[in-house]
Order: C-alpha cells, then sequence, then structure tokens
C-alpha cells in the first residue's frame, strides 16, 4: 500500500510538471493586424506554446515592399561604432529596424556570414552552414525587392550579382515551406529575433522574448496563420531587437533569456550592435 501512494504522488508531480511544460492554447485561426500605415502591419499573439519566462508572447512586423525600402546599415561603413537598433533608427531615419545578424571578428563589427551592401563588404565570405542569405535593393525592377535566398535549393551563382545589399545567417524554414530540425549538442532556449517572407511576398520582423528552442520557434511560426514561406534566424538572447516608431506608435522589443549563459528575464535595455535592416517609406 505504501508503494502504491508514493508511485501515486510521483505520478501526480510528473503530471503537474508536464501540465506546466504542455500548456497549449487553442490554435491561432486569425491574427488580428493594426494597420500602421498602408502596407504596414503590426501584431501581437499569444504563441501556441507557453513558457514559464516572460510573456509568451510573438511580435509581428509585416512590411509590404511595394511601399517601403530595405536598408542595410553597418558600423563597418560608417564609423565603426556600435549602436542600438533604436539608435540606428534615430539617425537613419528608419521607421522600424532589427538585428542584421550575429556578429564577431576582431573588431566585434562584422556579420558571422556575408554581408555586403552596394560597394561596401562588411564580411567577404560566405559561411558554410550558414544557407540563408536576405538579399534587397534589386539591380532593376523585374527582381523581387527582397528574397531569403535558400542556398541549398538555389544557386548562390544566380543571384550574387542580382542585389546589391545582403545578409547571411542560418534557415529555419526553407524556401519550400519545409521545417528544418537544428541539430544541437545542449538544448540552447533564448529570446529570438527571425526574418521572414510570406507567400505574398511581404517580410516579416519576428520576435519573441520568451525562450524557445529554434526547433520550438520554427514549429510556432508554422503554427501561426501568417503563411510563411521562408525564414531565417537573426539573433538571440539579449542582443535580440526589435524597434518600430510610426504613426504615433512606439514598439521596443529587447530580449533577454539564453540558457546557462544569461539565464533570466532581467534585461531591460537594448544591447548595441555593429548591423541592423531597416525600413523607410519609398
Amino acid at each position: 500500500m505504501i508503494k502504491i501512494k508514493r508511485i501515486l504522488i510521483i505520478l501526480l508531480i510528473l503530471s503537474n510538471q508536464f501540465s506546466l511544460i504542455a500548456k497549449i492554447p487553442p490554435k491561432l485561426k486569425k491574427i488580428e493586424w493594426k494597420l500602421l500605415e498602408k502596407g504596414l502591419y503590426l501584431a501581437e499573439v499569444k504563441a501556441p506554446r507557453i513558457t514559464k519566462i516572460s510573456d509568451s508572447k510573438v511580435t509581428i512586423l509585416k512590411i509590404d515592399p511595394k511601399f517601403f525600402s530595405f536598408h542595410l546599415i553597418s558600423a563597418s561603413e560608417h564609423d565603426s561604432m556600435q549602436r542600438t537598433v533604436k539608435e540606428w533608427s534615430e539617425m537613419n531615419g528608419l521607421i522600424a529596424a532589427i538585428n542584421a545578424g550575429m556578429y564577431g571578428g576582431k573588431s566585434h563589427i562584422s556579420n558571422v556570414g556575408f554581408m555586403k551592401n552596394h560597394n561596401h563588404v562588411n564580411n567577404p565570405e560566405l559561411k558554410p552552414g550558414f544557407l540563408a542569405v536576405a538579399a534587397f535593393n534589386p539591380v532593376d525592377s523585374t527582381l523581387p525587392p527582397f528574397k531569403i535566398i535558400d542556398l541549398q535549393n538555389e544557386s548562390w551563382e544566380t543571384y550574387k550579382d542580382k542585389y546589391n545589399s545582403f545578409s547571411q545567417s542560418m534557415r529555419m524554414i526553407d524556401n519550400q515551406r519545409k521545417p528544418l530540425e537544428w541539430i544541437q549538442k545542449r538544448k540552447m532556449r533564448s529570446s529570438m529575433v527571425v526574418l521572414a517572407t510570406d507567400k505574398k511576398g511581404n517580410v516579416l520582423f519576428i520576435f519573441t522574448r520568451s525562450p524557445y528552442t529554434p526547433n520550438e520557434f520554427i514549429k510556432i511560426m508554422l503554427k501561426m496563420p501568417v503563411d510563411i514561406q521562408s525564414a531565417m534566424y537573426l539573433e538571440g538572447g539579449p542582443e535580440s531587437s526589435l524597434y518600430v516608431n510610426d504613426a504615433g506608435v512606439v514598439v521596443e522589443k529587447i530580449g533577454s533569456y539564453v540558457s546557462r549563459t544569461f539565464a533570466h528575464d532581467r534585461n531591460m535595455e537594448f544591447r548595441k550592435m555593429p548591423n541592423v535592416i531597416g525600413i523607410k517609406r519609398k
């Protein structure tokens, strides 16, 4: 009898822990978009997977390239000084901005992957294993204004001379709308900022402060009714940033948590960074 009681207690404890992990709200059927101005929409939705850290919300800025131009702002092209997304936006008249990708190098201003903006080259080398390249500012109007090149399924030689601005990082959803399975020796959860496109050609800036693994967030994005065509990882942890200032609406989304190195939800300030992607009205 005592052994049975112990087993029941253990099962009860385990079931309570599982309920905290697996608490999943109903799948979203529709997103309520807030119109900021023609071609620019903002939404904040509860993720279809709840975490115990932060608010489990996903913020999405949807941008129609017919009305907005995209700009790669790099410290290496200016004064080599890092700034926050808000500071970069105010200096360059950007309506919104996000991280352009992970960075490093001796000077800490080089993109980890290939990065080029017109005649300025921030990093000349394509990084093996980084199979997504954001491409914008096309050389002629017959090309899509913004594209995520999938280096697994598309030829770099085809596109390398057709756009003026490039930033390379890692795929999350390939160009055929298939989720990618990330292999991690240790599960790393973090705040995250993601760049995506939808089936209609809109560009999506996607942010979560609540920490997820890349595989968890890939599933979350595919469960949301936003018709994602492709998606690429930009940054995680406290460096993850999204800034919007338009039509009297100011949005400041600041990352925090990353497993083992910054495992808390206390960061309340934008981190400085060398490279951002931002938008302006055409």
